[in-house]
């Protein structure tokens, strides 16, 4: 397939390898889109509306669909999609959106619930808000020791050996969703108008702000989520997207409970966390102390302990010293409790900390 073909939604909707980076990337697929991205930027927008409809089919498709509603809804999307465009009811920019409605029912059974919820394509976003919401980056852990993933909300995601993580560089103002093929340990930031999601093979766990680990290698006959703080919600995520509006069936876990997938019998157990390490952030244990030692040596001390950037302006913080002993505390914590001692604050971005501050006197 050639980098240079101009695409439209429907054909990028339409089109399996677009389908499957969207829903199941691998680096190989990964590696084409964002080249086509890069080389052709002025079709972010365009890509990020395909986007929202492939999700969209997967979000609400039903295996019990049956023939005659389906023709049905092709012959209604149709109908409503054609009177519009004739009656002028729908800007040019949204009759892309309609024309693939249509050809995504056709071809995946889409219910008519999306049409009539989401028949508007927001217009306040920029070109560059869109494009950065419809570029999926994908992380991978191939070393022997853990990762440590920064997302854009401020959420940490600490991956497990063999490990991969699927997640947008920028999230979208409804939701903030990854995807999660292995283990890993979130720490959460709290924003209860985004909820955060985190899909696997089985399940689907859904969060405001807390940190919990979920264990889903695709070789295990069970899947597992256990909670450290706050509160979360999981569901068998066949019966999340086939719930169409009505709350589904789940299990809620509270501090030092987890809840354990069951592939064979195709059910969710709940029980009292019995292995605290689960509830570690890291299998590793990363000491730091600092006796009045310069700022910048402690974050450079706690970039070297979690393999990540911290970027910070050398000058401005050369006045400020700091003294700190970490042991249990996880890498957002000992952010927090740096940046407020120095009276700094920091934001994720790019997948890198970077440190705001005025200096010290």
């Amino acid at each position: 397939m050639s980098l240079h073909r101009i695409f439209t939604v429907e054909e990028l909707a339409t089109d399996e390898s677009f389908r499957r980076w969207v829903m199941t990337p691998t680096p190989e697929l990964d590696h084409y889109w964002q080249q086509w991205l890069q080389q052709n930027p002025d079709r972010a927008g365009i890509a990020a509306r395909a986007r929202e409809l492939v999700l969209a089919v997967h979000d609400i498709y039903k295996d019990d669909l049956s023939e005659e509603t389906l023709r049905h809804e092709i012959a209604e999307i149709t109908r409503l999609a054609e009177e519009r465009k004739a009656e002028g009811r729908v800007p040019f920019y949204q009759r892309a959106v309609w024309k693939a409605a249509a050809v995504l029912l056709l071809t995946g059974g889409l219910s008519w619930l999306y049409y009539t919820t989401h028949n508007a394509v927001p217009t306040s976003k920029t070109g560059q808000e869109i494009a950065l919401e419809s570029e999926m980056l994908v992380k991978t852990n191939h070393t022997e020791v853990e990762m440590t993933v920064l997302l854009s909300d401020n959420s940490v995601a600490t991956l497990a050996k063999g490990s991969s993580i699927r997640y947008p560089r920028s999230f979208s103002a409804h939701e903030r969703r990854v995807y999660l093929t292995g283990e890993a340990f979130f720490d959460v930031a709290k924003n209860p108008a985004q909820p955060f999601l985190v899909y696997t093979n089985e399940t689907v766990t859904k969060v405001l702000g807390t940190s919990f680990r979920i264990k889903a290698f695709e070789a295990d006959n069970t899947e597992m989520v256990a909670v450290k703080t706050g509160r979360v919600s999981v569901y068998a995520k066949k019966e999340y997207e086939t719930s169409q509006g009505t709350k589904p069936a789940g299990v809620i876990l509270n501090p030092n409970q987890q809840v354990v997938f069951n592939r064979k019998e195709n059910k969710l157990e709940k029980a009292v966390t019995a292995n605290p390490v689960l509830l570690a952030e890291s299998a590793v244990v990363k000491d730091l102390v600092f006796d009045d030692r310069p700022v910048t040596e402690a974050f450079d001390a706690l970039a070297k302990a979690y393999g990540i950037s911290i970027m910070y302006q050398a000058e401005t913080l050369s006045n400020c010293m700091i003294s700190a002993q970490f042991n249990e505390e996880n890498l957002k914590q000992r952010l927090n409790a740096i940046c407020q001692a120095i009276g700094a604050g920091y934001d994720m971005e790019d997948g890198q900390v970077v440190i705001r501050s005025k200096g010290c006197n």
